[in-house]
């Protein structure tokens, strides 16, 4: 990478900066330039970007997601379906990556309805179905009386109706 190297690509300037912004009271937010952002921005120059960010894939615009969350260093990360619409490829990427976290002994909330994905990824899962039903390890707490229990409570109109049949 050469000296004072500056990036080409504004569109993507945002995932870098957006983790290098720094202020100090009562002073606008300015850009801290380190040799971390400068290789960020280098690398993504040449790993063929060159398409604005609304106009990525979803699994393209999934994985600079999570490149931000990578730069942000966070020790707690909340994803909201992070897996939909993504092909099998990008998915595993990230899975992998959330296992990372996990062995790092990062805190990852996550809101999933794959529940295999759960079971095979997630050592711990909270069952929500209007409100909690289950809570723990993932193998106890993904039980089918468990599930039962959620499906009935997400089909009942009201709090007073009766259970379903199943």
């Amino acid at each position: 990478m050469p000296p004072g190297y500056r990036h080409r690509r504004p569109a993507f300037a945002a995932l870098a900066l957006s983790a290098c912004a720094v202020a100090s009271a009562g002073e606008p937010v300015r850009y801290a330039i380190d040799p971390v952002h400068t290789r960020v921005m280098f690398e993504i120059d040449h790993a063929g970007f060159s398409r604005a960010i609304g106009t990525l894939s979803g699994g393209q615009t999934q994985r600079m997601l999570f490149a931000r969350l990578l730069l942000q260093d966070a020790r707690i990360v909340v994803l909201d379906e992070p897996f939909n619409a993504i092909d099998t490829r990008t998915a595993a990427d990230l899975i992998h990556i959330v296992r990372r976290w996990h062995a790092e002994g990062r805190t990852i909330v996550a809101a999933l309805h794959d529940l295999d994905l759960v079971r095979a990824n997630f050592p711990q899962t909270l069952l929500l179905a209007r409100e909690p039903v289950a809570w723990g390890e993932t193998a106890i707490t993904l039980t089918a009386e468990n599930m039962l229990k959620a499906r009935r409570m997400c089909e009942a109109f009201d709090e007073e109706a009766q259970a379903c049949a199943a």
